[in-house]
């Protein structure tokens, strides 16, 4: 993968921009579910959009007629 730092023996370390509004909900998640820091809550919440979004597309295609 490009367009990312990595350091020796840990997981790539990417940086993204947020405005303050996004930012204070993340902080509002991470405590309210007890993340240890925001870098575990914004990987969760990426995740889960993500298997949201292969459920979705999964659902709009359909099966072939046999």
């Amino acid at each position: 993968m490009s367009g990312h730092k990595k350091t020796p023996n840990a997981k790539p370390i990417i940086n993204i921009t947020i405005d303050d509004e996004l930012l204070t909900e993340v902080e509002n998640f991470r405590y309210d579910n007890r993340f240890a820091n925001r870098s575990q809550a914004i990987t969760y919440l990426l995740r889960k959009a993500m298997e949201e979004e292969l459920k979705e597309k999964e659902s709009k295609v359909e099966p072939e007629s046999e």
